[in-house]
């Protein structure tokens, strides 16, 4: 198997890698990534405040019958004897019009992108959690709260939608985070976003009549349940872009190794030096790999031209992504 490797030079190697152009992130991307950075900067995947827990970017089936197949990724799920909330996280710039059934947005440059309602979808996530659960023989809350976050404060919309009860804009957390008491900023945050949902729930049941708590052992049933939902995989491209999906396999050597029975929050690196120069006389005069991989691949001889299957989410198909392209990869 190591002869494949031999087959391609080292100067071909080279010249694969330093051919490669840099791929670099979207600045709404970098935004909604450091929204998503400071969520995990709690040191659990999920935290319970007040009889509620709180969980972020947790996978579930949009159809319980084809578990494996299409997948819903809900930014942040809060869960109560009294209710169970969808939340989702935009963290546009520029503006927002209505067209249709669509958002479109409008950034500072003038660029212009047409989104789903994300009111409509996020509806379709949370009822997509809410059938998981119940397939699962746990009782749900009546209360079913969606919920969207436009926490760009500069994000301009029309009242239209700043007046639904779904929007929650930023300056109405604001008020909860300078209270809070955690250390970190993504703790205060997920407190915070925990303060606003319970006092929603609140004036919910006030202006609803009570709504029946579900049992104990349902709503332990129900942490446990979310608590084990899959997150996407992440693989960051040379030049900062970030795919999220799911990593299928490595194809390397001449050989397939299966990428998901890696553990969650495991990173595998690509590492191999992109200057130009520097890499040219290493592949001259140099013998050791100019690309190789870290723990638990550091073993395998690796080609510039091997590759990684990768399912992005929302495409049809997976794609098989060259490791010369690839910085890292991680297990959600």
């Amino acid at each position: 198997m190591a002869q494949r490797v031999k087959d391609i030079s080292r100067l071909e190697v080279w010249r694969d890698i330093v051919s490669i152009k840099a791929e670099p992130e979207l600045g709404d991307v970098i935004a909604g990534r450091d929204a998503e950075i400071a969520l995990r900067s709690m040191v659990s995947n999920h935290l319970s405040w007040k009889s509620a827990s709180i969980f972020h970017s947790k996978r579930v089936p949009s159809n319980v019958s084809s578990p494996w197949r299409d997948r819903y990724e809900i930014d942040l799920i809060v869960v109560s004897h009294k209710q169970i909330s969808a939340i989702e996280i935009k963290a546009w710039s520029g503006s927002v019009r209505l067209s249709g059934s669509s958002w479109v947005q409008e950034r500072r440059n003038g660029q212009q992108i047409s989104h789903e309602d994300p009111l409509q979808k996020n509806q379709k996530k949370l009822d997509s959690l809410c059938a998981f659960l119940e397939s699962k023989g746990i009782r749900v809350p009546k209360a079913r709260i969606s919920r969207v976050i436009l926490w760009n404060r500069n994000v301009r919309i029309p009242l239209e939608i700043a007046n639904r009860d779904e929007i929650i804009m930023h300056h109405e957390l604001e008020k909860f985070l300078s209270h809070q008491k955690a250390s970190g900023f993504g703790e205060r945050f997920m407190m915070s976003v925990l303060e606003l949902c319970l006092e929603r729930e609140a004036g919910q049941i006030a202006a609803d009549g009570f709504f029946s708590a579900i049992p104990t052992h349902d709503f332990d049933a129900a942490t446990h349940a979310v608590s084990h939902l899959e997150t996407f995989d992440k693989l960051e491209l040379y030049g900062g872009r970030v795919l999220s999906g799911d990593l299928r396999y490595l194809r390397a050597n001449g050989q397939s190794f299966s990428l998901k029975e890696l553990a969650s929050g495991r990173t595998i690196a690509v590492k191999c030096k992109r200057n130009k120069l520097f890499l040219f006389f290493a592949a001259l005069l140099g013998s050791s790999p100019l690309i190789s991989l870290s723990e638990p691949y550091e073993s395998i001889p690796i080609s510039s031209r091997d590759s990684v299957l990768f399912h992005a989410a929302g495409q049809k198909q997976p794609e098989s992504i060259e490791l010369s392209r690839i910085v890292r990869m991680v297990r959600g």
